[in-house]
């Protein structure tokens, strides 16, 4: 069980962020913050992000590929 604690790059969340929006989205919104400031994509001013669904779900593994793919 000791190897499971931050022996990794954990997920961070606010709890005041999770309270107005709710636990998975304020997941979600924090992975976007994390990779929009680290993003060098940029049009017409503004930065985006792209990963395909594998890739998200490397990011959230806890979460079914169904959930990227349909949003249940």
């Amino acid at each position: 069980m000791n190897n499971l604690l931050i022996s990794e790059p954990p997920l961070q969340v606010l709890p005041s962020l999770a309270v107005k929006v709710g636990l998975n989205e304020a997941i979600v919104l924090q992975q976007f913050h994390y990779w929009l400031n680290r993003s060098n994509n940029e049009r017409d001013g503004y930065k985006w992000i792209y990963n395909s669904y594998t890739s998200w779900h490397k990011q959230f593994p806890f979460w079914s590929i169904n959930n990227f793919l349909f949003g249940a």
